[in-house]
């Protein structure tokens, strides 16, 4: 009888985390092909040093929305879970020096843009990193980079490549040997 009344703990310990772990949102998960894997915290907040922090962990970078084409996807993504746009944080900043944006991920300048209108205006000469404006048509806005707010995480782009490179040398040493 106790060993059946222990089995029966571990059954409802078990079901109650599989209750829990159900409810883990993973549609904050996205696929895109420009973007690869890409991830969208909108419910917490972090500041953007935090939120570069946060996309670290996961082997991602904050994404650098860097071509018209990139922006289409991901403006349509956007687009389809949010009803209008929230405060999200990417990876552009100008804090190296006062206006000229680069990408964090890259370390390259801004050669696409979609600020919104009359931006950036480096507000009380103190707004240096870049996000999706709430409220906005999913344009961008230069912003207080302590502000807290939600942010949007792509694949560490160079992660992306060394993984292609080393399957195509996977691929041609299996041909090697099989001949």
């Amino acid at each position: 009888m106790a060993g059946s009344l222990f089995n029966f703990k571990w059954v409802v310990i078990l079901l109650a985390i599989i209750k829990v772990t159900k409810g883990t949102p993973h549609d904050k998960w996205q696929k895109v092909d420009e973007a690869g894997k890409i991830f969208i915290e909108q419910e917490q907040k972090f500041t953007w040093f935090e939120a570069n922090n946060e996309c670290a962990v996961r082997n991602m970078t904050l994404i650098a929305v860097d071509t018209f084409e990139k922006n289409q996807v991901i403006d349509s993504l956007l687009r389809k879970k949010f009803p209008v746009s929230p405060n999200l944080w990417i990876g552009g900043s100008d804090l190296g020096q006062e206006g000229k944006f680069i990408w964090s991920s890259t370390g390259k300048s801004f050669e696409f843009t979609n600020w919104q209108h009359q931006q950036p205006d480096n507000s009380k000469n103190d707004e240096h990193c870049v996000h999706y404006r709430i409220n906005s048509d999913f344009e961008w806005n230069d912003a207080q980079c302590w502000g807290k707010m939600g942010f949007i995480c792509e694949e560490n782009r160079f992660l992306m490549e060394a993984r292609r490179d080393l399957e195509i040398k996977k691929n041609f040493i299996e041909q090697l040997f099989s001949l």
